[in-house]
């Protein structure tokens, strides 16, 4: 039986939940305050101003400002793409289809990041449905006060727990470590007693080691990131250090995931090679979390000059590529990593 833990576990996953509870406190304060900014202002029932805040703030912990721009930007042409069509002397339902044409357009031209910028049709389709009601109150105050929710959704997106590339970072880093370590003991047992069980994990080994990709290539975003959030440039260097551990890792799974398909393919068992693995496996770990990795890289070599014969030739190849990754990763490392 699943005990309460370990169901609130396989529940939550790798969910970074103070995060979410911080993004979703910002929306709602955010959304609170250019309501009643715009309020104050003189604007009647001032939807987009509160409308604003809340689609253009994201959890992406590798954007800021950014993203919101781009997505106020977005809310900005939906509101006139919704000014323009309400004034079509057509029915509702092509009125609807018009916006939505039109919006859908409009946001792979305006995209956030790789994605359209749905704020265009999800914002002309919202104006269009409140016309219906009060057409009085389209035009210019729509403007202005999208322009109100706008400069409280920067500010807010800016200044107010604004995304951690750092905490995302170690959290992505501390996901892969244990993954990796995980894949390398599986592949170390089945060296040692034959059991099979790399050919049964295989699948997930590939796609870890592709999971380890898309880390890597969202370095760049990371360090993108800290340009747009002036509370966290003093991050830069810490960004900089968690990026070497992790393109680190992304090297020592593409290893692992050529040693787990030749584990597969061949049938050895030699302790020396499950030994030499372990150590490997250790060298790694320390090296990801800042600790000397000189002893078992040391041992792992030692194993790995001697002669190994047939098929478990092979995987000592491996291993030494592997070994030689490893301690030219560390030599690059300018001190983020420890020999």
């Amino acid at each position: 039986m699943i005990d309460a833990v370990e169901l609130w576990r396989r529940l939550l996953g790798t969910r970074d939940l103070r995060t979410e509870i911080r993004l979703a406190l910002k929306m709602a304060v955010g959304g609170t305050v250019a309501w009643w900014l715009a309020g104050e202002l003189g604007a009647r029932r001032p939807i987009f101003a509160a409308l604003v805040p809340l689609v253009a703030m994201t959890g992406d912990p590798f954007a800021a400002v950014s993203v919101s721009i781009s997505r106020i930007v977005g809310v900005f042409a939906g509101v006139g793409i919704g000014i323009a069509v309400v004034h079509l002397h057509v029915g509702l339902t092509f009125r609807v289809a018009v916006a939505l044409a039109v919006g859908a357009l409009a946001s792979v031209v305006l995209k956030v990041g790789d994605r359209p910028n749905l704020e265009v049709p999800i914002a002309a389709l919202f104006l269009l449905g409140f016309a219906s009601a009060q057409i009085s109150q389209l035009g210019i105050q729509r403007i202005w006060e999208t322009g109100i929710g706008a400069g409280v959704a920067i500010l807010m997106a800016s200044l107010v727990w604004p995304p951690d590339p750092v905490r995302a970072l170690t959290r992505q880093l501390g996901h892969l470590r244990v993954e990796l370590i995980r894949d390398l003991a599986v592949i170390a047992d089945d060296l040692a007693t034959g059991s099979g069980d790399t050919a049964m994990r295989l699948d997930d080994v590939r796609a870890h080691s592709l999971d380890a990709v898309r880390e890597v290539f969202e370095l760049d975003a990371a360090k993108r990131a800290l340009r747009w959030n002036p509370l966290r440039r003093r991050d830069a260097d810490a960004v900089a250090e968690l990026a070497v551990r992790i393109e680190l890792a992304a090297r020592v799974y593409r290893h692992a995931r050529a040693l787990a398909r030749d584990v597969s393919d061949v049938d050895v068992r030699d302790e020396r090679l499950a030994s030499a693995t372990r150590d490997l496996a250790d060298a790694t770990d320390r090296a990801l979390t800042k600790r000397a990795a000189t002893e078992p890289l040391v041992r792992a070599a030692t194993t790995l000059a001697e002669g190994f014969e047939g098929e478990g030739w092979l995987v000592a190849a491996q291993l030494r590529q592997l070994h030689t990754d490893i301690v030219e990763a560390m030599q690059r490392g300018d001190g983020a990593l420890t020999v």
